[in-house]
């Protein structure tokens, strides 16, 4: 055949994909058998021209050959294939006497082959293996059912391969789904409440919410997507559960789950994957016929791994075909049975085999043949294994996947094996291909299979509850000691470790445990668990360890970082909640109790992000300056940096700008980069990035809007460059809304809210998507769009906000939107949409002085009249200038002056604006600037025939 893995052939509505080797007809695979697959490229290659049977039966059946009633029966299922797809069109043709000809007319387009899969589709997946064998029609069959049923389980025994076949699958179908395919491995996780938040993981999502089903629901409605569940067996609850209900309400997703059970759930189709075919029983075989069998191609294979030189003969043939008959065409029986070939020889082999495998199948539910095959395999490799090796196997099986080579010796090394001898077996161990390497960096593991059967072995001895017990204490040795470090970099290092932490605390909390060494152990962790993201199985760590605090360790620091942890979780997971803050208040009553600084100024600052999300200024302040007064008498540069950092966002958040200002400049100069890296790593704040953010808000405020720019994308870049997606998504928020006061319909604004919304989406950051949706309902009202449907998206951001207990821009972004709503004609209506946002235009905060002015406007526009709108734009200017922000203060004297109809009114409200703007050294290509400049030269009034509401509204000064 010609080489065209990189084409795909078109005829009629078919596309063939020479290198998928998958037809499809537009969305849908057109299953056909290997055979008809290898007929109809054949054809397809040589369309319009007679291709002779005997040319046919040698390119497909190359090595075997085959009657011509076989070729006439392939050839007879392909052409019902093809009319089922497009009846009453004749493809293939018979030309008596010559052979067969494809009629129809056949156009070639480039088209990536299977293997070139985007870079981010290849991350996602497991490698594919270079050379699978016996799998085409398993691989066509899966792809068949699961383009057409979209929800396919395959199920199979330990070792059959299951992973592989999936893998392989994944691979071929890249192109269809546009390399949107996610494989989830579950073997690692313990509990089925971790199905979701590991499927939410793979796709990107950081799991930041008690149910993510909402999210990763929403996330897949995108686009047409295949997700691979892995391992889903010991988890059989939890994935079927997820599996249901994803495949019930994403119209677009496809399903491919990997398992020794069904599901048994709507909408699964099972598909039951056999072992590899394997020749019958017959002396003659040779070994030509032997190898058209892909179970002995896999034997051929492993064993010249081994020994390069090796070849088949024809007097082996039979024995290599018996080995895999008794192995039950299971791959990974196969390939351990090959790994003694080049010790015993073939017939050795099989003689151990036939001993040890003889009368062990019973019982298909509790114990499947193919898996006491397994089993038998198992045990055969482990009888060769020196009495030592077998003890150190055994110990090794505690490790859950995977361990360091000096992990192995501390825990496994007793008075019984020295270190020595535990060295030396575990390289005689990897030699025999009983421990394999996992990853580049020198780590080593246990099969599953062969852990499995080791634990069992460890279970009937009487060292079971001691080397878990060694496990579990070197590895809160392990976590204790780098969490003591304090090294930059240490928690994400540890996160390979997570399997064995998973295992090490759930034999200390099991009935057989120790729950001291489990409450150390969490605690040491907490750190490793929140830098890997890991919040919702942390938060249940610490409430489990927590329970299981007694007198001795109660109210001491080790409680203290377990309540911190715990609070930290369900804050990020839960959000802001009475709950979570109850636990952060437990957690600074135990620092304060301790006199431990640290955690002080920790709690102090989570408690006081609560109050200024809220938001409850008077409260933060407090907070605020109580970590003022800690952080003095440290005498750290760190701590002074991050209570200057507090202070001064929650001074200007309340409005106290010049106060701010100093704060924060201190805190940005005068700063410990371990201390502000510390910081991130345990909650994620980053006060450089905030406090760049508020600087550019106050230079807005000051009345230097280039300077907040400048400011803003100085926060951006950082926030960058850190590689921390809540840092940036707090950057963008206020860089977007400054550009938004600035010149909001400049784009600038509005590129910066997509972004944030595409970041926020990704990672369900709740706050950041309220305040996307209202962002985007405040463009839209401005663009004419309907009323009623931008009203419905305001109300859905701001009930995300409030969801998220994040009302700082809850007050604007409601005025805001009943003025955008009074320049659409809708004064009475955005006088209520006001009214009913229940505004406290007393309340001290940074845009009080705009809520005032808007007030005045709508006053104007709702017949109120100018007596009132006046009363407003006096108080909302008081209030600008006792700030001192110069901006507010310009948009409510140009509002005054465009109001007051008296000359006399008119004239001081002029000269108030003439002061004002005389103030301003930049920006002055603003929009509030250049209406400005036109209201005091008079080209204002000349411009247009427009009342006092809408001439700021449609210049977008006065009310930005």
């Amino acid at each position: 055949m010609n080489d065209q893995r990189g084409k795909v052939l078109s005829f009629g509505p078919f596309d063939l994909s020479i290198g998928n080797r998958l037809l499809t007809n537009g969305a849908k695979i057109v299953p056909l058998g290997a055979r008809a697959m290898d007929l109809l490229i054949v054809l397809v290659e040589q369309a319009n021209k007679v291709v002779g049977r005997r040319t046919l039966i040698e390119l497909v059946w190359p090595k075997r050959g085959a009657e011509q009633v076989s070729l006439r029966v392939h050839i007879s299922a392909l052409r019902k294939a093809l009319d089922q797809s497009d009846p009453g069109r004749r493809y293939i043709a018979n030309v008596p006497g010559r052979g067969y000809s494809f009629v129809v007319p056949v156009t070639s387009r480039s088209s990536p082959a299977s293997g070139d899969l985007k870079p981010s589709s290849r991350f996602r997946l497991p490698a594919c293996l270079m050379r699978m064998l016996g799998r085409s029609d398993a691989l066509a069959a899966i792809q068949a059912k699961l383009a057409e049923q979209k929800f396919v389980t395959i199920v199979g025994p330990g070792g059959i391969g299951k992973t592989t076949v999936a893998v392989a699958v994944a691979h071929e179908m890249g192109t269809i789904f546009n390399s949107q395919i996610y494989f989830v491995d579950l073997s690692a996780l313990g509990g089925a409440a971790l199905v979701a938040p590991a499927v939410a993981a793979a796709l990107g999502l950081s799991v930041q919410t008690n149910n993510v089903v909402p999210a990763l629901i929403d996330r897949l409605q995108e686009r047409p997507t295949l997700i691979i569940l892995d391992c889903c067996e010991h988890l059989i609850d939890g994935a079927s559960a997820l599996a249901e209900e994803l495949i019930c309400r994403v119209p677009t997703l496809h399903l491919l789950a990997t398992s020794r059970e069904a599901m048994r759930v709507e909408g699964e189709h099972v598909y039951e994957l056999g072992g590899l075919e394997c020749p019958v029983e017959d002396g003659s075989l040779s070994a030509r016929d032997a190898l058209q069998y892909p179970s002995v191609q896999l034997l051929v294979d492993r064993v010249r791994a081994a020994r390069s030189d090796f070849q088949l003969t024809d007097a082996d043939a039979p024995t290599a075909a018996r080995i895999c008959r008794r192995l039950d065409g299971i791959p990974l029986a196969i390939e351990l049975a090959a790994c003694r070939v080049d010790i015993f020889g073939l017939s050795g082999t099989a003689s151990l085999l036939d001993e040890r495998l003889n009368l062990s199948w019973v019982g298909r539910r509790t114990a499947p043949p193919r898996h006491q095959t397994l089993n038998a395999t198992l045990e055969w490799s482990y009888d060769l294994l020196g009495e030592a090796e077998k003890r150190v196997l055994n110990r090794l099986s505690v490790f859950a996947g995977g361990f360091t080579f000096e992990a192995a010796v501390a825990v496994v090394a007793d008075e019984t094996i020295d270190e020595a001898d535990v060295s030396d077996c575990v390289w005689e161990l990897r030699s025999k291909s009983m421990i394999a390497a996992q990853g580049q960096e020198g780590r080593l593991r246990l099969l599953d299979a062969t852990r499995a059967f080791a634990l069992q072995r460890l279970a009937r001895s009487d060292e079971q509850i001691l080397f878990r017990r060694r496990h579990a204490l070197y590895f809160s040795d392990l976590f204790r000691q780098a969490a003591a470090m304090d090294v930059s970099g240490w928690s994400k290092a540890l996160g390979i470790e997570v399997d064995n932490l998973r295992a090490a605390l759930n034999w200390a909390f099991s009935s057989a445990g120790d729950a001291k060494i489990g409450v150390e152990l969490a605690a040491a962790s907490a750190s490793t668990w929140m830098g890997m993201a890991l919040l919702t199985e942390c938060r249940e760590w610490m409430r489990k360890a927590i329970s299981h605090l007694d007198d001795m360790n109660s109210g001491t620091r080790q409680e203290m970082i377990l309540q911190s942890a715990l609070a930290s979780c369900m804050m990020f997971t839960g959000g802001m909640t009475e709950k979570s803050y109850a636990t952060w208040a437990k957690a600074l009553l135990l620092a304060e109790s301790l006199n431990d600084i640290e955690h002080q100024l920790d709690t102090l600052l989570v408690l006081w992000a609560h109050e200024l999300r809220v938001p409850n200024y008077a409260e933060a302040i407090k907070l605020a300056d109580r970590c003022g007064e800690v952080s003095e008498g440290t005498g750290r540069i760190g701590a002074v940096a991050t209570a200057n950092y507090m202070r001064g966002i929650t001074y200007y958040h309340a409005g106290r700008i010049t106060e701010a200002q100093g704060l924060l400049e201190l805190s940005l100069h005068r700063d410990e980069e371990a201390s502000r890296q510390l910081l991130i790593k345990r909650f994620g704040y980053d006060r450089k990035v905030d406090n760049l953010a508020g600087l550019a808000t106050l230079a807005w405020l000051r009345g230097s809007p280039d300077q907040a720019r400048r400011f803003n994308q100085m926060a951006i870049d950082e926030a960058r460059q850190s590689n921390r997606t809540v840092n940036l998504c707090g950057a963008l928020t206020f860089a977007s809304f400054i550009a938004y006061l600035t010149n909001p319909d400049d784009g600038e604004a509005e590129a910066l809210v997509d972004e944030l919304a595409g970041h926020a989406g990704k990672y369900a950051l709740h706050n950041h998507q309220g305040f996307c949706l209202s962002m985007q309902a405040l463009y839209k009202i401005r663009r004419g769009g309907e009323i009623s449907a931008a009203s419905t998206m305001l109300y859905s951001g701001l009930e995300k906000l409030s969801a998220a207990r994040y009302g700082i821009f809850n007050w604007f972004l409601q005025a805001e939107f009943a003025k955008c709503m009074a320049l659409a004609s809708r004064p009475r209506e955005a006088l209520d949409a006001f009214e009913r946002a229940k505004i406290d235009l007393d309340e001290s905060r940074w845009y009080g002085p705009e809520l005032h002015r808007i007030r005045g406007e709508l006053a104007l526009s709702s017949g109120e009249g100018v007596a009132v709108g006046r009363q407003y734009f006096l108080r909302a200017l008081a209030l600008s200038n006792r700030q001192a922000s110069l901006s507010w203060a310009l948009r409510a004297a140009t509002s005054l002056v465009i109001a007051e109809k008296s000359a006399e009114r008119a004239e001081a409200a002029w000269r108030t604006l003439q002061a004002t703007h005389a103030k301003f050294r930049e920006g002055l290509e603003t929009l509030d600037l250049r209406l400005a400049a036109k209201v005091l030269n008079g080209s204002y009034w000349r411009d247009g025939a427009v009342n006092s509401l809408h001439g700021p509204l449609v210049a977008g000064g006065g009310f930005g």
